[in-house]
């Protein structure tokens, strides 16, 4: 509830700016988001009583964890079919849904990059945007003593498309956004889906 209220008070504050300051060439999608990231968490044996004092090594589980959240993007038009997106995105959930731990998992995404798109009643797009992410997953309970990822940032893409259906001039419904992501978090590279839907504001 908290993260919906922020997001219609966004919403709210880009509608209610001077529309002269767009250039009527802006864009803000408003609208839910899904990922299913890979997270990992580590156990130690029960006769470890310090983390990382056992000289046995952890058993490590890992699981695609299904992950939902917000996504809020701005998109400025230099033509008709050539733009600059901004986009970020908050996604949250168990992060041990399949592990006999109790855990939580947050991902954030912060991408820019083109976008290319065809306008009409029903407005399909591409884009290809690249910038940074920050995750963390956290485990608790008998003998699970590691977090991992532990609260990293790392590097992420993604590249991926959807189509808008027109309401009004101003005022679309995003049909569906898919996005492949990838990120590097811990020394590795990491792959997960992005799926949104949402609201489409022209100013």
């Amino acid at each position: 509830m908290k993260r919906l209220s922020l997001a219609l008070f966004a919403t709210l504050c880009f509608a209610l700016m001077p529309s002269s300051l767009f250039a009527q060439k802006v864009e803000l999608f408003v609208g839910d988001a899904f990922m299913a990231p890979p997270v990992s968490v580590a156990e130690q044996p029960s006769y470890c009583p310090v983390e990382g004092t056992c000289s046995v090594p952890a058993t490590t589980f890992t699981n695609r964890e299904r992950l939902n959240g917000w996504e809020i993007s701005a998109t400025h038009r230099f033509t008709s079919s050539l733009a600059l997106t901004v986009d970020g995105s908050g996604d949250y959930g168990l992060a041990t849904s399949d592990f006999p731990v109790n855990g939580r998992a947050r991902q954030y995404l912060l991408l820019a990059g083109p976008q290319f798109s065809r306008h009409g009643r029903f407005s399909p797009f591409v884009h290809a945007l690249a910038g940074a992410t920050y995750q963390s997953a956290t485990a608790s309970g008998n003998n699970f003593f590691v977090t991992f990822p532990d609260s990293k940032w790392g590097f992420a893409a993604a590249v991926g498309g959807g189509i808008d259906a027109d309401l009004s001039p101003n005022f679309s419904f995003r049909i569906l956004q898919a996005d492949y992501v990838v990120t590097r978090l811990g020394g590795s590279f990491q792959s997960q889906p992005r799926i949104s839907i949402g609201f489409l504001f022209r100013f």
